[in-house]
Formats: C-alpha cells, structure tokens, sequence
C-alpha cells in the first residue's frame, strides 16, 4: 500500500507541476515598425519614440530606457529629420533623479505627465503635458480642447491608444472633427522641440537691386534639423519669387498644417521658411533696396497654434495607426515591444516525464499485484494442505 501511495503522489506532482510553474516573460517585436507602416507613416512625418520595456518599470531598472532605444532604433528612424529617438513615455507618473538622468543619458529630451503640478522639467529634459487629454470616446471631449485653445496655449497635446487589452478604443468622432478643422500647425513632440530650440533670425544680405540673399544659420547641432520661420515685417515691396541655384522654393498656403520649405506673403509680411544652411534668394519687384525688419516666428507659417497627439504603447502599429490614414493629425508613436508568454523547457519536460513515467508506474503496479496474488495463492495452498492434514 506505501508504494502505491508513494506512485500516486509522484504522479500527482507531475501533473500539478505545469499548473503552478511560472511563465517566462518574454517579448516578440513589431515587424509593421520596418515593414510598410513605419516607412508610410515616417515619410508622412509622424515621429517614433519609446515607451520602455513590457512589464518592467524603469524606477525598478533603469536599463530598459536603453533597451527601449536599442529596439527602435535598429528597425526604424526616429523622424525624417533626426534619426535618434527625443521622445520617451513614462509608464508611471514618477520619476527621480537616477530615473531622469538615465533618459537623459539615453540621449532623451522629452518626457510626457499627466500631473498638470509639475513646473521645472527634470534634469534638463523638457515635460509634455496632456493639456488636451484624450482621443478616446467618453473619454475625450471638445469642451477641453476649446478650453486649452481659450487659455492661449501654443500647443495642445492629445493621446491615444488602439487597445485597452482585448479591448478595441473607439475615437470620439466629434472631438476628431473638432481638431482637424482648426487652421493649426499639426506636428510632433520632437519636431515642435527642435523648433523651439532653434528658430532665430536668419542671415540677410541685401543686395541693393531689389533682392536679398537669405540663409538660416542654427547655433546649435544637437536636435534634428527641422526647417523654421522667419517673419520680415512693413515691407514695401510685392515678392515675386524665392529660389536656389537650382529651383523654386514652394509657396505655402495660409492653413498649410505640415512642417515645410517654402514661403507666402501676408499683406505687407513675408513669412520665410528655411531648412538649416539652406541659402535662398529673395525677389522683390522693385530695383532699389527692400525695407528689412525681421521678427523670429515662435511657430510654423505664423501659425498661433500647434497640435500634437502621443501614441501610448504602440505596441502593433498597425493596429495603432490604421484608423488616422487621412488625417491631418501626426503622432508621436510611443512604442514598446509586444507582451508574449515566452518559450519554456519546463513544459515539455513534464510532458516527458509524465509520458515515460505513466507506463513504467502501470508495469511496477501490475507486478506488484500479481506478486501479492501468487502469495494469496500459496497461503490458500498452505491451508488447504493443513486443513487436510487435520
């Protein structure tokens, strides 16, 4: 009876095993970030960013703000300006100071919170504020959009995400109309920053007969090289024309929403805008010196407002971006690898285990028995030899 008691506890434990052992965490990437979608959506001009690692947070391990960086960068470029990542989310709202110069360290500028208290960005690194909260039906709405564009501010952030879990978000159609109808430069967390750190006067010769030569000379060369604008007030001149040595620069139109060359006349201003190092020649229709005054332009095209939206853990950009194909709006996609149950040995070796076990436990069991029988069988021949005796 103890062996069979000791045969079936064995048995048991196998088969329990696989219920209480631990799965391995483990990550699988993104194939759409180098495949199709990230090179439709990086020509387009939305921008890459990260989101850290699945289930790991950095106040626990800085080094996956590396591993982060490491993943995107070795299968798509940040922007079509820059190919090093600016933009990291923060999957918690907390972060120290180990914390700050470990994104810092990785080459990070910017940080999104949701605590509208924080006024003094960390370490150096500038903080995204989600002033225009989500893109998420009954979570979104309209009257805080209007509410941040009521307060003057220069640029409201949106986010978004596609999943919820097995859950599919549906975007609030009203809000989405709402955004995509306002004359607004629609852009990115690392190109608005670019901007903003390196838009300034740009070099103007006057040339005496009717024409400036103009060029935008930036003073620093850590951020992308985004294009910026200059405004050139009180003219007393029409422009005819601005081109290189070899072309035509574009003229934009007043709503133009997109970061780009090109130029377009305002009454009596010129608004201007140059890629770094770019020297273009201006025309005017007249012979004789242009008045120069030159303002510096906080924003793209003289625009008052700029709109951008984060994709929180972009984890399938597919998934993420399938529903904004033809929407002005461009994103700051956050990504992040997927979360899978990773491959274990352990498995299969209580499968073997159980398959060898079983089969050599039924033969031990049944010799057992036919062991115990021959015996009750000699017993009985023993008695009934004694009983004839008697």
């Amino acid at each position: 009876m103890f062996g069979r008691r000791v045969v079936a506890v064995a048995l048991l434990a196998l088969l329990l095993m696989p219920l209480t052992a631990p799965a391995a965490a483990e990550w699988e990437e993104d194939s759409w970030l180098s495949n199709i979608i990230g090179p439709e959506r990086l020509a387009l001009g939305d921008e890459f960013g990260c989101h850290g690692m699945p289930n790991v947070d950095i106040s626990t391990n800085n080094s996956i703000i590396s591993q982060c960086r490491d993943y995107l960068t070795e299968r798509i470029e940040a922007s079509k300006w820059g190919a090093e990542p600016l933009s990291f989310g923060l999957p918690s709202g907390n972060l120290d100071a180990d914390d700050a110069s470990a994104v810092s360290d990785a080459g990070f500028k910017l940080i999104d919170s949701f605590e509208e208290e924080i006024v003094e960005s960390p370490d150096g690194l500038s903080v995204i504020q989600y002033n225009g909260g989500s893109l998420e039906k009954n979570v979104g709405s309209t009257e805080q959009f209007d509410d941040a564009v009521a307060s003057g501010a220069q640029l409201v952030n949106f986010f978004w995400i596609a999943r919820e879990h097995d859950v599919v978000v549906r975007p609030d159609s009203e809000l989405i109309n709402s955004i995509e109808s306002r004359t607004a430069w629609f852009t990115t967390w690392g190109e608005h920053y670019s901007y903003q750190e390196t838009y300034a006067n740009f070099s103007v010769i006057d040339n005496g007969s009717g024409s400036w030569d103009v060029e935008f000379v930036p003073e620093t060369g850590s951020i992308w090289a985004v294009p910026v604008t200059s405004e050139f007030t009180a003219l007393d001149a029409n422009v005819i024309s601005v081109q290189d040595e070899s072309s035509h620069l574009a003229e934009l139109a007043v709503d133009e929403p997109h970061l780009k060359e090109g130029w377009r006349e305002d009454g009596d201003s010129l608004f201007l805008t140059l890629a770094p190092n770019h020297r273009v020649n201006v025309s005017f229709d007249r012979s004789s010196s242009v008045h120069l005054e030159q303002v510096p332009s906080p924003q793209f095209n003289g625009h008052n407002l700029a709109i951008t939206v984060a994709g929180h853990h972009t984890s399938d950009l597919f998934d993420w971006s399938r529903r904004w194909d033809d929407s002005p709006m461009r994103f700051t996609w956050l990504v992040e690898p997927r979360d899978v149950v990773g491959f274990s040995w352990l498995l299969p070796t209580v499968a073997v285990l159980l398959a060898l076990a079983a089969p050599v436990a039924i033969i031990w069991l049944v010799k057992n028995d036919r062991r115990a029988q021959q015996m009750v069988s000699v017993f009985d021949s023993l008695d009934e030899i004694k009983f004839g005796e008697e």
